[in-house]
């Protein structure tokens, strides 16, 4: 089909001033036509409507902005809320339909209890956009999967969001360039993912794995945090003068590990001499992820569980940010394992600057740290099932 072609073909132009009913009945057939390859047209118009009638105009309007200002008729740029609630919708059946056969599929979308269900998790979803789909590309750069509208990649984008907000408003956070670190590159790599460059968001999890895990040594040790800024800012020098700086040099031929000659590896982690006890555990290539992995793994696995699964993943990330893989035969695959490193980073981030800025973990009344565990929770499970054959069937059932 050339390009423009569906519009041509399927949508009509409308007068002027259109009769209302006219204008819902080609905004509900052309809804159905954007999304026919994605979810079944009638149950999507079916549960658009119910959302909209649980929410009333004054609680819609609260979240998109219908208002045509200057700025929206100079750019062009303005809300669509039916197209973005039915994006929603669609990302949160979709999600739910892993997996499923067509007969589970329809099944579903025929219980009184699923399509309640639905509706419940649009609104919860709705209520949250301004720190989600209001900041979503209108249209991503590779036409396929809208996994950003998916449950659990949309709540981890609105929990960066609200981070960066906390960061902002909090200047004297402890480890402050830790906690953006983590979450610029997190909101990075779910932005890739929405623009369906999957290969290229793993190095950006796998820096945010590396982030996260200096967040957790220092955050329990943030006397030491100053060293760590010294380190950063020999970083800086390096690269602005293609040299090390004196300061550098003493602290080098002064480091704890002498049997580490690289300087560059000293210039990223020479900071761990400060930890207490970090030697005598990494004793192993200390100025390293792996000599971090090391230490955090004897300190904190009671702690922290995942520790031991976000090792693998780190070390898994390799094909993608040193070798040829960029894309895999299975997209819903990447959203699996994105979706899984990023939940284990965003959701201890979040907790951890919630618990020191003494805040409950909630937008807008919604306990996100509930809601995320509720939808990795179905995550995990279709991941701990997946196989090539069941991929295959997606695919197909799904074509």
């Amino acid at each position: 089909m050339k390009e423009g072609g569906l519009l041509n073909e399927k949508f009509t132009v409308l007068p002027l001033i259109p009769d209302p009913e006219v204008l819902a009945e080609q905004s509900d057939y052309t809804l159905r036509q954007l999304f026919h390859k994605k979810i079944r047209g009638h149950f999507l118009i079916d549960i658009k409507n119910q959302v909209m009638k649980e929410m009333a105009p004054e609680i819609v309007t609260k979240y998109y902005n219908l208002r045509m200002t200057s700025i929206e008729m100079v750019t062009g740029i303005n809300e669509a809320p039916t197209y973005d609630i039915c994006s929603i919708i669609t990302g949160i059946h979709r999600a739910h339909s892993i997996f499923l056969s067509k007969k589970e599929i329809r099944k579903n979308e025929i219980s009184k209890e699923y399509r309640q269900q639905l509706v419940t998790e649009t609104i919860e979803k709705i209520k949250l956009r301004l720190y989600g789909s209001v900041y979503f590309r209108k249209k991503s750069f590779i036409q396929e999967e809208e996994f950003l509208y998916y449950p659990l990649p949309y709540e981890l984008f609105v929990i960066s969001n609200k981070i960066c907000d906390l960061l902002s408003g909090n200047p004297n956070i402890s480890c402050l360039q830790l906690y953006y670190g983590v979450i610029y590159q997190g909101i990075s790599a779910l932005t890739l993912l929405g623009d369906n460059f999957w290969g290229t968001a793993y190095p950006l999890c796998r820096g945010a794995i590396e982030m996260y895990f200096k967040l957790l040594i220092l955050i329990n040790q943030t006397n030491f945090y100053e060293n760590y800024e010294k380190f950063r800012e020999f970083e800086v020098m390096q690269s602005c003068y293609h040299t090390y700086p004196n300061e550098f040099h003493i602290l080098f031929e002064k480091r704890i590990c002498q049997n580490q000659r690289q300087k560059s590896a000293y210039l990223h982690y020479g900071w761990v001499d400060e930890i207490d006890g970090y030697h005598k555990i990494a004793k192993q290539s200390p100025y390293s992820v792996s000599g971090i992995i090391t230490f955090l793994k004897y300190k904190y696995t009671d702690k922290i569980p995942e520790l031991n699964l976000l090792e693998w993943f780190y070390k898994s990330c390799h094909a993608y940010t040193h070798g040829s893989i960029q894309i895999a035969k299975y997209p819903v695959l990447h959203y699996f394992e994105i979706s899984m490193m990023l939940y284990y980073i965003i959701r201890g981030t979040f907790f951890l600057l919630c618990k020191e800025c003494k805040i409950e973990p909630a937008i807008n009344g919604i306990n996100m740290i509930s809601v995320i565990d509720r939808d990795f929770k179905i995550l995990k499970e279709q991941y701990d099932i997946r196989s090539t054959e069941k991929f295959d069937e997606y695919y197909h059932t799904n074509s």
